[in-house]
């Protein structure tokens, strides 16, 4: 199923963060990840790399696999998202003039666009 906004692990960390009291500058110390690199993962800017996961895991004690299964989660997402919103398929029809009521229907119903 395609959720209909994919969700960044930056906003979990966030999240966290918000739960645990903390700040982003504490954060980037105890894990020694830059605080540019944080805000930027933390704001959905920047991937979360595997060194990112690591360090994760040590300072919140969330397994380095969650935050890289989120991650993975999150582009599955927004690849299936990018496809959903992109699939418009265009057919040709012709229906007989004299069939006005069941071309208003179709029109109502699937919101086709008419061409005369």
């Amino acid at each position: 199923m395609t959720p209909f906004v994919a969700t960044h692990p930056g906003e979990l960390i966030k999240d966290e963060l918000t739960e645990r009291g903390m700040t982003q500058k504490q954060l980037s110390e105890m894990t020694g990840i830059k605080q540019s690199v944080l805000s930027e993962t933390i704001n959905g800017k920047r991937n979360i790399s595997l060194n990112i996961a690591v360090a994760l895991e040590k300072a919140l004690d969330i397994p380095a696999d969650v935050w890289m299964n989120l991650q993975t989660n999150y582009k599955l997402d927004s690849a299936n998202i990018a496809v959903r919103d992109n699939q418009h398929e265009t057919v040709r029809l012709t229906i007989p003039a004299h069939d006005h009521n069941l071309l208003q229907e179709l029109v109502r119903k699937f919101g086709w666009v008419c061409a005369f």
